[in-house]
């Protein structure tokens, strides 16, 4: 059985992605939160030019970089979803497409299941949207 699956398209506007963020991402891997499934890098450059880098075409050292949270590359994000992720970018700016299994939910999965259950809808709120979902949550406070 396999947890909810999730998109994440993660924007820097320089190349930080490694030094600050992959540290995040290989705790919550390792913690077993989530399962990175893929991870694709994608730069656009100023004309709005796209290159896109698959953690399966970086150099062996860099690549090594990755194997604590890359244990098993499934390489499923599909070139459709690059370029439609790559459209929202920002010209000049740098963007890693991380695919997510929520390992999390497998155990609430399971018990709806032997309840007889079914999960007929799921959804993540957008983070603009968050934003303001968390200033009304604060009010009740």
């Amino acid at each position: 059985m396999y947890g909810p699956l999730e998109y994440v398209l993660f924007q820097f506007e320089d190349d930080r992605f490694i030094d600050e963020t992959l540290p995040a991402l290989i705790n919550i891997n390792q913690i077993g939160c989530v399962r990175v499934l893929d991870i694709v890098f994608i730069t656009k450059d100023e004309a709005g030019n796209l290159e896109i880098v698959e953690i399966s075409d970086l150099a062996e050292e860099d690549e090594s970089t990755f194997d604590p949270l890359i244990n098993e590359y499934f390489g499923v994000l599909t070139d459709e979803d690059v370029e439609q992720s790559g459209e929202n970018l920002q010209n000049d700016t740098n963007a890693a497409l991380v695919l997510f299994e929520h390992r999390w939910a497998i155990g609430l999965q399971q018990a709806i299941k032997t309840a007889g259950g079914l999960v007929l809808d799921s959804a993540y709120i957008n983070p603009r949207s968050q934003s303001e979902v968390i200033v009304e949550m604060e009010q009740w406070r």
